[in-house]
Order: structure tokens, then C-alpha cells, then sequence
């Protein structure tokens, strides 16, 4: 699955970071106050001008203006003078040009909402506008319908929260570069936001719009995706152009996948996943697909369950015909067809080795049954284990940035106890990065394999002929980028092989970025050995780096990036 999606993370983010007020449990009744009150006796109507203020059970209102009905409990305020009406609570701020609340209901609505909500761990801001927001207690809200059928046990005095024509965007420019619009957004409070019909823009352009009422579980703050374009390249398949996006309910989603060829025609999968327990989830997926080994478009089905907890991934997966594409080396892909029957793999966490929060450890085992089509040979079982330890040496200087990694991986097998494939891999490089934006990097790759698999049929010094028949390498990279003009960026990366003097693959990476809340980054690969070139397109919001909308299924191997799963600072 991509990893995680821009679109989707702006609204978990923004609403878990600025969720509705909460009225705490104090008694007491409401402070109003500002420069000049008046009562009206017979109609119990208490008016508040220049500065008010009030104070009820952890909520405070200012505005220009309010009007307190205390027979009836209702306040309104209002913006006399372009200063606004500003609710806060729990430290969070919600403004707007006019607002009513009702203090025996807990019901209210703020209209012309603004906000700037600060991202955690980030020296980025949401800002949100929106026509209306209602908050309503659980109660009120399963009587209006806003809630949906499977929502989990709600006291019927927590809040919940709708916005109305509600648009969200991390750009800080007066006219955003993007934005998310939204007809309705109803949020139930530390579960799921409920988005209806969302709306994607780019600048002024309709970028697309998801067709369903879409979900965000607030409790994992998982990724989230939407109906998306595809755009690709591959050397065996030619140009494609799909379409792919999930259908919710709850703890679980359908996600489609159609994707045409210009070499292979169409091809499409299907996969649902469904979530047992917090911990627990189980999966499902089919694909209609081609793999090139086999020259053959076939049903590939596969199906397993993901466990985590604290850390710690349980992962087991079982699959049929699996088109197989493993890098064993740079510029080096072999291609088969695969049996998984099943395949089971237990990762530790990231650990800190030092006092250096810089240096990271992590284990993990793997054990499974495996068969690959063509070869003759039976099913075989594998058992390894390992581990690997990355860090960047020193502290960061802010211009050069040194770093290592270290992994080691011991494969046994059951048909022989002689068949073993120890194999350690090594990395050491730096990146230089100056004000101007001039980029240089240089990593050193180095490989040891001691045995061989027995899937391999020919032992040969060039070329593996096996899945998981790991050769030795000896590799430099170096990496050059520098900037084309104020929004364009070129990079390139070369994998240089010591051991054959050769090149074995160059990528070509053009950026464009408006310096203010995303990019577009095009890259295109190279493969000097196998001539298995392909291209992608992905989208990446500047406050959200992680999480990355490409439009192929390629990604490169760069040693130059860490490890995505690394523990945040």
C-alpha cells in the first residue's frame, strides 16, 4: 500500500489538533462582562457591548458585542467592529464573525469560522475557513442523523461537531495554491471525521472529487487516500493511466485498482481490509495482472493479517502467483512468479543504541513456504533472521550531513542443512547541501554474501537466478542537485559498479515547488543492466513530508534517505 496520503492527514490533523470546546464538569453559572452592561428585567435580556466576555464551565467568548438571554440560557455575540467573535477552550481558538450558543443544550453554531491551528512536532500551520460550525452534543446529534449507523458507544454528552462549506489548507498565502473544500464535515471526538463529497483544488482548478461520503479513523491517525489518478511507465508494460480509491465502512475499507497499458492492456486488484481489534487487522486482495517472466496476465490472490503493538509487527501474508519484481542490486531486478504458502515475519521497534539520539537498532526473524514457478523445484521452507542498525555520525551541522547503516541477514533452508545464504550489507556516505541549494552527495554500498540459495539453478559471478539469491556488490553512488530557477529543481543519482566498471543505473528527479506548501517531483530511472526503465510522478505537501500521493507503484532504492519507520524526535 502508498504510504501514507496528503489529503486526508491535513484533516485528521487539523481536527485532532483543534478539536470542538469541551465544557468541563465545574459548576457554576455564566460571567458576563464588558464595558458597558445593561439589563432588561422584564425580558431578562442582558446586553454586553465593547469588550465581552464570558466565562461558562471552561468556555470563554469575547466579541464586540453579546446579547444573554438568561431566562433561556442563549447567548449571541457578534463583530461590531471587524474584531471578531473568538471561542476558546482547552487553549484551542476558534474565530468568527458571529456566534450562538445555547448553555442548557450545549448546542451552537459560530459563522464565518477562521483558525490557525499549529501542527504537532512542526513549525507548520492548518488554516480553515468555513460558513458555518455546529456543535452539538452525542444525543442531539443521533436525533438530527448526523452520526453514522456503526459508531462506537458515545456518552450522550460528548460533543460532536459539523462544519458546513468548510475549506482546509496548510498555504499561507492570501489566495492558498491548494485547498480541500468540503459541502459538510462532521467530526465524532477521538473516533472518525465524516467527510461528505470533499473537493480537491489546485489554486483555482478542480483537482478531483471523491464521490462518497469519506472516513478518517482518528484513533490510529492512519493514512487516508482518495479516488486518485494513476500515471506510469514501465519498461515491460509501456504507458499506463488508471484510476485507483477506497470504499469505507466501519474498521474496514474495499481499495480498487484500474490501470491500462499501452503494451499489456488492462489490468486491475482489489484488496479489503478489515480491522478485528486495535492491535489486529486482516486483509484480502486479488489482481488481474502481468508478469513478464512468464509472459502471462493471471489472477494473483493473496491474503494475511497485519499485528501491532508497541512497536512490534506480526506480519503474515499468504499469496498465489505473486508477480515477484525484488531488487537483488543496483540496476539489477529479477522478475518471477511466486507461491507464499504462508510467509510469517515478526520486526522489533527502533531502538537507540547510544545517548546519541542519532544512532537506531532494530531485529526481526521471518520463516515461510515458498515456490517459484518454472523452475521444477518443490516447495521449500527458509528461515532467517537479522538485524540492522542505522545513525548519522556526529551532530547535524546544517550543511554536511554524514551517516551509516549496517544490516545483517542469516537464511537457512530444509533441503539441505549446507544450504545457507549468509548476507551483510554495509553503508557509509554524506550529503553537502549549501544556502544556494547546490546538493553533493557521496555513498559508499558494499555487499558480502557467503552461500547461495538453493532456488538458484545456475551459480554464475554475474547474475543471480533466484528470487532471494543475493549477489555481492561494491557500489558508489553520487548524487548532484541544484536548483533550475525559483520552482524547478534537477537531481541526479548514479549507481557507479567497482567490481564490473560499469554504470548501473542513473535517476533523474525535476522538482517543482512554489516555496510555500507542495511540490511535484517527476522521476525517471535509467536501468543500464536489465533495461528495465520506468517513470513516476508523486505529490508531497511541505507540511505533511511523509506523506506522498504517487501516481505509479515505482519507488527508488536510495541510500541516501533513512529509514522511513524511524522514531519522530
Amino acid at each position: 500500500m502508498v504510504a501514507r496520503r496528503w489529503i486526508w492527514a491535513i484533516v485528521v490533523l487539523m481536527l485532532t489538533a483543534c478539536p470542538l470546546w469541551a465544557l468541563d464538569e465545574d459548576e457554576g453559572g455564566a460571567s458576563l462582562n464588558a464595558d458597558e452592561l445593561s439589563f432588561d428585567e422584564a425580558s431578562g435580556i442582558a446586553v454586553a457591548e465593547g469588550n465581552a466576555a464570558l466565562k461558562y464551565k471552561g468556555i470563554r467568548m469575547f466579541a464586540d458585542k453579546m446579547e444573554m438571554d438568561t431566562v433561556g440560557n442563549v447567548v449571541n455575540a457578534y463583530s461590531m467592529e471587524g474584531k471578531g467573535v473568538t471561542l476558546i477552550s482547552g487553549g484551542k481558538v476558534l474565530r468568527g464573525q458571529r456566534a450562538e450558543f445555547d448553555l442548557t443544550t450545549r448546542e451552537g453554531a459560530l459563522y464565518e469560522t477562521s483558525s490557525a491551528v499549529p501542527l504537532s512536532e512542526s513549525d507548520q500551520f492548518v488554516y480553515i475557513k468555513g460558513e458555518k460550525m455546529e456543535v452539538s452534543t452525542v444525543a442531539a446529534a443521533r436525533r438530527k442523523g448526523w452520526l453514522p449507523k456503526k459508531t462506537r458507544a458515545l456518552s450522550d454528552d460528548e460533543a460532536i461537531g459539523r462544519w458546513e462549506g468548510v475549506s482546509v489548507t496548510t498555504c499561507s498565502a492570501p489566495h492558498p495554491h491548494y485547498r480541500l473544500k468540503a459541502k459538510r464535515l462532521v467530526l465524532i471526538p477521538d473516533e472518525k471525521v465524516v467527510v461528505n463529497s470533499p473537493q480537491v483544488y489546485i489554486g483555482d482548478s478542480l483537482l478531483f472529487t471523491y464521490p462518497f461520503d469519506y472516513r478518517v479513523d482518528l484513533q490510529e491517525h492512519g493514512e487516508g487516500n482518495s479516488f486518485m489518478p494513476k500515471l506510469g511507465y514501465d519498461s515491460d508494460k509501456g504507458v499506463g493511466l488508471g484510476i485507483s480509491g477506497p470504499f469505507y465502512w466501519d474498521r474496514g475499507r474495499l481499495s480498487l485498482s484500474v490501470m491500462g497499458w499501452s503494451d499489456e492492456g488492462l489490468e486491475w486488484s482489489g484488496r479489503i481490509d478489515q480491522e478485528l481489534a486495535p492491535w489486529l487487522r486482516i486483509y484480502g486482495e486479488t489482481a488481474w495482472e502481468y508478469e513478464s517472466s512468464s509472459d502471462r496476465k493471471e489472477y494473483r490472490p493473496s491474503w494475511g493479517f497485519v499485528a501491532e503493538n508497541d512497536g512490534w509487527t506480526l506480519d503474515g501474508r499468504w499469496t498465489q502467483r505473486e508477480a515477484l519484481k525484488e531488487e537483488l542490486r543496483a540496476g539489477r531486478t529479477y522478475k518471477t512468479t511466486l507461491w507464499r504458502m504462508p510467509e510469517l515475519s515478526l520486526r522489533s521497534p527502533w531502538w537507540r543504541i547510544s545517548s546519541d539520539e542519532r544512532q537506531y537498532f532494530r531485529m526481526g526473524v521471518q520463516w515461510g513456504r515458498y515456490e517459484e514457478t518454472g523452475k521444477g523445484l518443490p516447495e521449500m521452507e527458509r528461515f532467517g533472521w537479522g538485524g540492522e542498525l542505522y545513525g548519522k555520525i556526529g551532530r547535524d551541522t546544517g550543511r554536511w550531513e554524514p551517516f551509516w547503516r549496517f544490516a545483517y541477514r542469516d537464511f537457512s533452508y530444509d533441503v539441505d542443512v549446507n544450504d545457507r545464504q549468509k548476507v551483510t550489507d554495509a553503508s557509509v556516505g554524506a550529503v553537502y547541501r549549501s544556502e544556494s541549494g547546490f546538493e553533493a552527495g557521496t555513498a559508499y554500498v558494499r555487499r558480502w554474501v557467503d552461500g547461495r540459495s538453493p532456488f538458484a539453478l545456475v551459480e554464475t559471478d554475474d547474475d543471480s537466478d533466484s528470487w532471494d539469491d543475493y549477489d555481492e556488490e561494491e557500489l558508489i553512488y553520487q548524487r548532484f542537485g541544484f536548483s533550475l530557477s525559483d520552482t524547478f529543481r534537477l537531481r541526479l543519482t548514479g549507481a557507479y559498479d567497482l567490481d564490473r566498471s560499469r554504470m548501473d543505473e542513473i535517476a533523474y528527479q525535476l522538482t517543482y515547488q512554489n516555496n510555500c506548501c507542495y511540490k511535484w517531483i517527476l522521476t525517471y530511472r535509467d536501468d543500464r543492466h536489465d533495461d528495465d526503465d520506468w517513470a513516476s510522478l508523486s505529490f508531497q505537501l511541505t507540511a505533511f513530508p511523509d506523506n506522498t500521493v504517487r501516481f505509479s507503484d515505482n519507488e527508488l532504492d536510495d541510500p541516501f534517505e533513512e529509514p522511513r519507520d524511524l522514531p519522530k524526535d
